[in-house]
């Protein structure tokens, strides 16, 4: 017998074990006894009918018919649902195009509604654990609608050098080789661009939309959370409790948000009339970069008095924050609080937990994607600026 394949991202229990069935050549009662007895049986349904069919043609909604003993017409109003089939006659269908392994084909549904039923997403790396997430919510709500989801990243290119793309060209060039794949729309997290998609949306004619955009002015739709007030939520908790000296570590890269943290920190020191305790900067917001920072900060303040916080642009500069005080001989918070920014899942486990504020990344990529669904669909109008706000939850730990 030859060797058996295994499908993945199978929905149900009952698809799953009559498509193991049907690639293992096994009869299907003895397996599927647990599962789809209760669907087949009303209809006195032979599970082996699948037989009358060779092994590696794909099923069609004819084969269903002629199984089922209705028309081609009622069975592709039954899979898809619509028109007028009794609930009776639609189950039977189902049934029937459950034994045979039947699963539609998106090139054939793309022909008739000028679709390819895929979107992409495009983050600035796979390496940051903020897109995991928002990922997540991005492909759930996708799969909802029926949708797949081809994922790219803009840093791939490493290292910038003369011979290189700047990040914002290289995003570019990531979002248009996704439109060459004759995606329905695209979502952009973190975007480098911003507004130069203006150009591209009319251009192609496909729709698009920005999380978290990184560059100030005007996009077409973007989903946004408030790092700024964020920020102040962050900077008004260590001062609440007793942080005069507070040092902020950004993300030279960070464009849009690093500025706006950064800002949220310079206007809490104004308005309480406390000193700046020195602010480094290191591009990438990664554990090395922490690690970089801090170390600088502290030779920077050498023979006067150490900053007793750091507000860092993001957890895992924070991070690598805590290791660097940690090697250094400090303790967090006794000697240094130190708090993040995103809440990534590994926030809540270092060595003290760490103080941070959450955002709703998840929650970001399903409303990124409802609002792509919607322009795919036409509901709203493809050249019309709206920013959806979003704002996260201060999260206290004991790294303060």
């Amino acid at each position: 017998m030859k060797a058996p394949t295994l499908l993945l991202g199978l929905t149900s229990g009952y698809e799953l074990s009559v498509h193991v069935a049907i690639l293992l050549d096994v009869p299907f009662p003895s397996m599927l006894s647990f599962s789809c007895a209760n669907v087949c049986a009303p209809y006195n349904l032979d599970l082996n009918q699948r037989n009358h069919l060779p092994m590696k043609q794909r099923v069609s909604i004819k084969d269903i018919a002629k199984v089922a003993g209705v028309s081609a017409p009622t069975v592709s109003r039954a899979l898809h649902n619509r028109g007028r089939v009794s609930m009776t006659t639609r189950s039977h269908i189902l049934a029937v195009a459950a034994s045979l392994g039947y699963t539609p084909s998106l090139i054939a549904r793309g022909l008739v509604t000028q679709r390819s039923y895929t979107v992409g997403l495009v983050v600035t790396s796979f390496a940051d654990p903020f897109h995991s997430e928002v990922a997540q919510g991005v492909e759930a709500e996708a799969a909802r609608h029926g949708y797949s989801l081809f994922l790219a990243s803009s840093d791939g290119v490493g290292e910038q050098s003369a011979s290189v793309p700047s990040m914002p060209d290289q995003e570019v060039e990531v979002v248009r080789r996704l439109l060459g794949r004759q995606v329905d729309g695209i979502i952009v997290s973190s975007s480098r661009v911003g507004s130069r998609y203006a150009d591209l949306l009319q251009e192609s004619g496909i729709p698009l939309v920005l999380i978290n955009t990184q560059i100030e002015g005007e996009s077409i739709y973007s989903v946004y959370h408030d790092d700024y007030q964020g920020g102040r939520r962050l900077m008004a908790h260590l001062i609440d409790q007793g942080y005069r000296r507070i040092a902020y570590l950004g993300d030279g890269s960070g464009g849009q948000a690093n500025a706006a943290r950064q800002q949220a920190w310079g206007d809490l020191l104004a308005e309480t009339g406390l000193q700046s305790a020195g602010t480094v900067s290191d591009p990438g917001g990664q554990l090395a970069g922490g690690v970089r920072a801090t170390a600088r900060l502290l030779q920077q303040a050498a023979g006067q008095p150490a900053p007793d916080a750091l507000y860092c642009y993001n957890d895992v500069m924070a991070i690598g924050a805590m290791s660097y005080l940690h090697q250094a001989g400090l303790r967090v918070p006794e000697d240094v609080a130190v708090t993040g920014f995103d809440d990534i899942d590994v926030a809540a486990y270092t060595i003290p937990p760490l103080t941070t504020l959450h955002q709703p990344r998840r929650e970001m990529g399903t409303t990124a994607m409802q609002t792509l669904i919607r322009l795919i669909n036409q509901e709203m109008p493809p050249d019309h600026l709206q920013s959806t706000k979003m704002l996260g939850e201060l999260i206290i730990r004991g790294s303060s």
